[in-house]
């Protein structure tokens, strides 16, 4: 094509310049416009973050694609053991319509891949840039498997409508109840690295750097982490306020979106029973519900904790033969919404039921509405 084509780095300087291309691409009311919650994101964690930056397409000097990358570290297994590899998740793929058509968006794609060792996704456009993906190596889940619980029958019902009705409400009794603590996260990525790492699991490297990061640092969500003082693992997770602005109910109550489940035991992970991890997240659901959770919900892109979960209450979130899910994916907004995907491309082949990827190692769990003043609404 006509014209000057330069591809670089973001750099901080970029920022307005890239405000008005997501105000002009995405609209003036999306999350990522927003500062704070962009340099977060884009931030990453680990020692890649310095290399391996989001990616700007200039023609004529003007802004015209953005091919996002969070940084970060993967733990990848290797016939002779597991190395950590610098890499990034893919979000935010966008070139101007002006320029569609031309080979520019895979150009910048193809610099992605030269740049990082180690590329994963999540909630990609099936019809749009799975294709590329496929054609370009990448290993793709159709759709991370999803449990659903319920927590308050009758809520649920007027909340979600008749679909929640069959699924039994989690039995609690007189579950004790588990509070969640202070995040330690030099403990979450010891216990992290006997775990997930110690069985051999394709998954961001979770170490200290990165709770701090995804957990703390988070200038959208507040995350909260439990942690089994019998030692039997911990979970990451964030209560999402139910909104409804036609309600005159007041409040609608909220769900617990349940983020990481890290059983301690490397057994777990390789499908052994695990009792106590599944008597502490019973005790995680019985804080939700005292604290006015309806429901709750995992993202995960292996089975392999699908059996504990199932024991402690949830359920595969559709029936089977059905495509609709007993409860929707997205709690605050129109539909079911669309099944979360996942995708990954390494120096090594990919088995997603040995992997660990959840709702938020991409950019699917992250603010996606904000008032006028810039707070979060969910």
């Amino acid at each position: 094509m006509n014209g000057d084509i330069l591809l670089r780095p973001y750099a901080e300087t970029d920022w307005e310049s890239m405000r008005l291309f997501i105000f002009s691409q995405w609209g003036p009311h999306h999350p990522m416009a927003d500062r704070s919650l962009f340099d977060w994101q884009f931030r990453g964690f680990g020692h890649a973050r310095e290399a391996l930056r989001s990616i700007l397409l200039f023609v004529d000097g003007r802004l015209a694609g953005f091919r996002g990358l969070i940084p970060g570290l993967y733990q990848v297994p290797f016939r002779d053991g597991m190395r950590i590899l610098p890499g990034a998740s893919l979000a935010m793929w966008m070139i101007d319509p002006e320029f569609r058509g031309r080979g520019l968006g895979r150009i910048m794609h193809g610099e992605a891949e030269r740049l990082c060792p180690v590329l994963t996704g999540a909630g990609s456009n099936p019809r749009t840039s799975v294709p590329i993906y496929l054609q370009s190596g990448f290993e793709v889940l159709d759709a991370m498997h999803r449990h659903v619980a319920v927590l308050e029958a009758e809520k649920c019902r007027a909340r979600f409508g008749e679909r929640s009705a069959k699924i039994r409400p989690v039995s609690l009794g007189r579950t004790r109840v588990l509070h969640p603590s202070a995040p330690e996260p030099e403990l979450l990525a010891e216990i992290w690295r006997g775990s997930a790492f110690e069985a051999g699991f394709f998954s961001l490297f979770r170490d200290g750097q990165f709770w701090r990061w995804r957990i703390l640092e988070s200038p959208g969500f507040r995350y909260g982490v439990f942690v089994d003082p019998e030692g039997s693992g911990f979970l990451t997770a964030r209560v999402e306020p139910l909104v409804d602005p036609l309600s005159k109910a007041g409040d609608s109550g909220s769900v617990l979106r349940v983020i990481d489940l890290v059983p301690a035991s490397p057994a777990t992970w390789n499908g052994a029973p695990d009792v106590p991890f599944g008597r502490f997240l019973a005790g995680c659901l019985a804080w939700a519900r005292e604290t006015g959770c309806i429901a709750a919900d995992h993202h995960c892109s292996s089975g392999v904790l699908g059996p504990l979960l199932e024991a402690s209450g949830f359920v595969a979130e559709t029936l089977p033969g059905e495509k609709d899910p007993l409860l929707p994916r997205i709690f605050n907004g129109e539909g079911p919404g669309r099944p979360i995907n996942a995708l990954a491309r390494a120096p090594v082949p990919v088995s997603f039921e040995r992997t660990c990827m959840v709702k938020s190692d991409n950019d699917m769990d992250r603010p996606r509405r904000l008032d006028e003043n810039g707070k979060v609404v969910y």
